[in-house]
């Protein structure tokens, strides 16, 4: 698979702009060597006491950071206690992974994104993540496929539970409220 697949980067930077109103966002694109793009990981980095006020600044541009920056970070921008203790020299907030029909369900994706996580972290980074499909709804609003039943009930629910267990296949445990993170060395 190694020498089959391609993982490249990009991030995008702003000229005489900060962090505390953009965030550090890379994009890793996946695609056969030679062939077109055929998924993408979107991570953000962070790090931790050099970053102002991560939170806030992920309040002003969230991208698809719903529920990790709460979970992460306290009111002030700083290290929630149980990250604290652990003091990870750099955070890389995976934001979306996103692959293909014909690649989705096999795997891939999911290796290839902790892949882009390890390649940019350095050591002592911490990977965190909200294993969840992706919709463009709220996560407390009905999914955007929902079904004809009129009883209320996420249909996304199945889909996260079996993100979450492949997630934990590879390496990430609970941290709270549906947040996941592991350590990843380059």
């Amino acid at each position: 698979m190694a020498d089959r697949l391609v993982i490249s980067y990009e991030s995008r930077h702003f000229a005489d702009v900060d962090w505390s109103a953009k965030a550090d966002r890379w994009r890793a694109s996946f695609y056969e060597n030679g062939a077109k793009v055929f998924g993408t990981a979107d991570i953000t980095r962070v790090i931790p006491g050099a970053t102002p006020n991560p939170r806030e600044a992920l309040r002003q541009d969230p991208g698809l950071l719903d529920r990790i920056p709460r979970v992460i970070f306290t009111e002030d921008g700083g290290l929630v206690p149980v990250l604290a203790e652990i003091r990870p020299s750099l955070l890389l907030l995976l934001e979306s992974v996103e692959v293909s029909a014909e690649w989705r369900g096999k795997g891939v994706g999911m290796r290839l994104a902790v892949e882009a996580l390890r390649r940019l972290a350095v050591p002592g980074a911490l990977a965190v993540c909200y294993p969840a499909p992706i919709h463009d709804h709220g996560p407390d609003e009905p999914c955007s496929f929902d079904s004809d039943d009129p009883e209320v009930r996420r249909p996304d629910e199945e889909a996260m539970e079996k993100l979450r267990r492949a997630w934990a296949r590879h390496g990430f445990s609970l941290l709270a409220e549906g947040v996941y993170a592991r350590r990843v060395e380059p």
